[in-house]
């Protein structure tokens, strides 16, 4: 290599030729509910989550994605169904993709729990992982989870992008575990916000690179604040 030659400065808009994209992406903000019904078991978007996906599909329709995966839960099947039909693609789902799992807390108790500012949750709230819950599957097994769930979507399509449609606690669980960060609640995510993960494997192992996390532009700008325009998708 000739030591005389200017070498420019590498580029993040070239991933590679093997490089996987994922863009991790929230589902609209669900129904409400009433704790402990049928329905508070597996909600579908409320009417300002389907308003939320419309502007995320807008936002992405310019982008080539060549699959669409989601939880097998109805309010992220919803979301992602938005990103597949007009591309032609069917909504690939693994309940793997679920989030947590809140035993004794589920059904919308956990819900009821924290707008009731409940002391259990308070004093829970305060340890930022998902340990603790009564019969809740906690930190260390949602991170197995998702992160081989993750993963192996990523195996599946290597030198392509796909949506992965999923929840705030998958988000937050998978990005700790890349970043090493012990407690799984460190991020508050937006309902349909992008975060872009690309990935490729390096000595025999999977890296990762985070290049954008909680992008909500579509909704709103994040450094202003809600309320603020959202961006106009090109077009």
């Amino acid at each position: 290599m000739d030591t005389t030659a200017a070498v420019p400065q590498p580029t993040l808009l070239e991933p590679g030729g093997e490089s996987c994209e994922l863009l991790l992406i929230r589902h609209g903000r669900s129904a409400d509910v009433v704790p402990g019904s049928d329905e508070a078991a597996d909600p579908g978007l409320h009417p300002d989550g389907r308003r939320q996906v419309e502007a995320l599909a807008a936002r992405l329709a310019p982008k080539t994605l060549d699959a669409v995966y989601a939880s097998h839960l109805r309010r992220a099947v919803e979301t992602a169904a938005a990103l597949a039909g007009p591309r032609g693609l069917e909504v690939q789902t693994d309940p793997d993709l679920q989030e947590v799992l809140l035993g004794d807390w589920g059904q919308g108790e956990f819900r009821r729990r924290a707008a009731a500012r409940d002391p259990e949750w308070v004093a829970w709230s305060y340890t930022r992982r998902w340990d603790g819950i009564p019969g809740g599957e906690g930190d260390d097994a949602l991170r197995a989870r998702v992160v081989q769930a993750i993963d192996r979507v990523a195996e599946r399509h290597p030198g392509g992008t796909t949506a992965v449609v999923v929840h705030g606690g998958v988000i937050n669980a998978y990005l700790a575990e890349v970043f090493g960060v012990h407690h799984s609640l460190w991020l508050t995510v937006e309902n349909t916000s992008i975060t872009v993960v690309r990935m490729a494997v390096f000595g025999g192992e999977l890296a990762h690179h985070v290049m954008v996390a909680n992008d909500c532009h579509h909704l709103y700008d994040p450094v202003l604040g809600p309320g603020t325009p959202a961006s106009t998708p090109n077009r």
